[in-house]
């Protein structure tokens, strides 16, 4: 086993044993932050560098598995998801709402553009007449 495998698997034992004494105890309350076991005052506890939680997936899967026991499921954050949900979905049905009066708007422009060359086309014509004639048709 080399040096970094032997220091993560001590790592792994002293939460382990962390774990275990907070339950016997039943003092996790005291590392309680926003809903979940305190990272750094747990790693600053252990001596163990902050980093571990995200290199070492068993030592993330057991303080996961702690918060789950001791704090429950994260209320805080499944509000929070379903209210930024909510704004997300009222935030693309207002720009859809937009779009689809831009929609209008372009299609109405087309329209009026349309005429207003026809008209121009119109004007064009009679201009024509008149240089070459001196006189305006009716």
């Amino acid at each position: 086993m080399s040096n970094g495998q032997a220091k993560g698997q001590e790592n792994l034992e002293a939460v382990k044993q962390w774990i275990a004494e907070r339950e016997t105890q039943e003092d996790h309350g005291e590392y309680e932050r926003r809903g979940i076991v305190n990272r750094s005052a747990l790693f600053s506890e252990l001596n163990i560098s902050r980093s571990t939680y995200g290199s070492n997936a068993e030592i993330r899967k057991l303080i996961e598995d702690a918060d789950a026991r001791w704090y429950g499921e994260k209320e805080a954050d499944t509000k929070a998801h379903k209210a930024a949900r909510e704004r997300s979905e009222k935030k693309a049905a207002v720009t859809n709402a937009e779009v689809s009066k831009l929609m209008d708007q372009i299609v109405k422009l087309k329209a009026e553009n349309a005429q207003l060359k026809r008209e121009n086309e119109k004007y064009a014509a009679m201009k024509e007449v008149l240089l070459e004639t001196g006189y305006q048709p009716r």
